[in-house]
């Protein structure tokens, strides 16, 4: 559990783009968005938050839909907060 928690945040925390979308949907929780429409809301292209956005998905925390023929993505707040849960016992475990 430690070792996978540890993954995670490192995983979380490997990029400037990761940091942004992170902080988007954090201060956006409801928002439903494309890759397009996600990378112009952080002033990114869509080249630079692709696979960051992918790397979010596999992790569990942004979901993915089909809207029409829009594929959209939205934060996974159930993970999300287990996320932070594991985040913050490991923190509080290295002290």
């Amino acid at each position: 559990m430690v070792e996978q928690t540890r993954n995670i945040l490192e995983r979380l925390l490997s990029s400037d783009v990761k940091a942004d979308l992170l902080v988007l949907f954090h201060k956006n929780p409801g928002l439903i968005d494309t890759m397009e429409g996600i990378g112009r809301r952080i002033g990114r292209m869509t080249s630079a938050v692709d696979a960051e956005i992918r790397d979010l998905v596999e992790m569990g925390l942004l979901k993915v839909k089909i809207i029409g023929a829009a594929q959209v993505y939205s934060l996974d707040k159930t993970r999300d907060k287990s996320i932070l849960e594991e985040a913050a016992v490991h923190i509080k475990s290295i002290k």
